[in-house]
C-alpha cells in the first residue's frame, strides 16, 4: 500500500478520535434525561438527514455496492459497541473500555489469521505497547476482575472485526454509505430494545424505557449525532483505504483527546501513570507508522 494513503487513513482516525471524545462528554447528559436506547433512535433521526446532505454535497452515488457485505460490517461493528454499552451497566468505566480497546490486537491477530498478511515484530510490538498505554491510562481495578470482566473482550473482537471488514469487504462503498449502514443498525437495534425494556424497565441508562422528550435531550442529542456522522464518516474512510493495523493503533488517540477534553471541560486532571500510558500510546504510534513506512519502502525497492 502507498505510505500517502496510510498517512491520510492516520489523519482521518486522529481527527475522527478528537471529535469523538469531544462528543462523548455529552452522553452523561444524555442519561440524565432519558435511555440508551432512546437516544440511539432519536441520534439515528438527527444522522441520517445529515449524512444525506452530505452525499448530496459529495456528488457520490449512496447505493450500496454490496448490500450484504455492508450489513454483515454494520452488524460487527454495531455488536461490538453495544456489548460495550451493556458492560456498562455491570462494570467500571475503565473495565469496559480496556475491552473495546482490545481491538487494535483483534485487528492485529485476524489480519494475520484471515488474511495471511504479516504484521512483523514491530509492528507487533506496537499494538501490545499501546494497549498497555491504554490501560495505564483506563486504570482498570485488576484485582476485581470477574469472568463477567472478560465481556468487554467480545466489544474489542466484534468491533475490530468490522473495522477489518471495512477494508477488505467494503473499500468500494462510499464511506458515508458506511456510516448510514451503522446508524441505521443502531437505530434499529434501539427501537428492539425499547420494545423489550418497556416490558422490564428499569433505572439505569442502558435500561430505561421510553420517556417524553424535552429541549435538553434534542439539542444535546443532536449535538452528539453531528459530531457521530463526521468522525464516523471518517474512521469509515480511514479503514477503507489504510491498513487496519496501522489505523487501529491510531484510535488509541481517543483516549488522549478525552484526556484533553475531560481537563479542557471538567477540570478533571491526569496522574503520572495515565501521563505514562499517554507516551506509550504515542510511540506505538510512531512504531507502528515507521515500521509501515519501511516495509512499503522495501517494497519499493527494485
Amino acid at each position: 500500500m502507498h505510505p500517502t494513503r496510510n498517512l491520510s487513513a492516520i489523519g482521518f482516525a486522529l481527527i475522527a478520535s478528537a471529535i469523538l471524545s469531544f462528543v462523548d462528554n455529552f452522553v452523561v447528559s444524555v442519561a440524565e434525561e432519558a435511555g440508551l436506547w432512546q437516544f440511539q433512535v432519536f441520534r439515528t433521526l438527527f444522522a441520517i438527514p445529515l449524512l444525506l446532505v452530505i452525499g448530496r454535497a459529495t456528488g457520490k452515488s449512496l447505493r450500496p455496492v454490496n448490500l450484504g457485505r455492508l450489513i454483515g460490517r454494520s452488524l460487527f461493528v454495531t455488536l461490538g459497541l453495544l456489548i460495550y454499552f451493556a458492560s456498562l451497566a455491570t462494570l467500571p468505566v475503565a473495565q469496559a473500555g480496556a475491552g473495546l480497546f482490545s481491538a487494535p490486537l483483534w485487528v492485529a491477530l485476524l489480519t494475520v489469521i484471515l488474511f495471511r498478511q504479516p504484521l512483523g515484530m514491530m509492528g507487533a510490538f506496537a499494538v501490545l505497547l499501546g494497549f498497555t498505554g491504554a490501560l495505564m491510562l483506563l486504570q482498570p481495578d485488576l484485582t476485581n476482575l470477574t469472568a463477567v470482566s472478560l465481556v468487554p473482550l467480545a466489544a474489542g473482537f466484534f468491533y475490530g472485526l468490522g473495522m477489518i471488514l471495512t477494508r477488505h469487504w467494503c473499500a468500494g462503498e462510499n464511506p458515508v454509505t458506511l456510516a448510514i449502514g451503522i446508524f441505521a443498525t443502531f437505530a434499529i437495534v434501539g427501537l428492539i430494545m425499547l420494545g423489550v425494556v418497556a416490558l422490564w424497565p428499569g433505572e439505569s441508562f442502558t435500561s430505561q424505557p421510553w420517556t417524553a422528550p424535552n429541549l435538553r435531550f434534542l439539542w444535546l442529542t443532536l449535538i452528539q449525532a453531528a459530531g457521530a456522522v463526521i468522525a464516523v464518516t471518517l474512521i469509515a474512510q480511514a479503514y477503507r483505504i489504510g491498513t487496519p493495523a496501522v489505523v487501529a493503533v491510531f484510535e488509541y488517540s481517543f483516549l488522549i483527546f478525552a484526556s484533553i477534553w475531560a481537563f479542557l471541560l471538567w477540570g478533571t486532571t491526569t496522574n503520572a501513570l495515565a501521563w505514562q500510558g499517554i507516551a506509550l500510546i504515542l510511540i506505538s504510534g510512531l512504531l507502528m507508522a515507521t515500521s509501515h513506512r519501511n516495509a512499503s519502502d522495501e517494497s519499493a525497492t527494485p
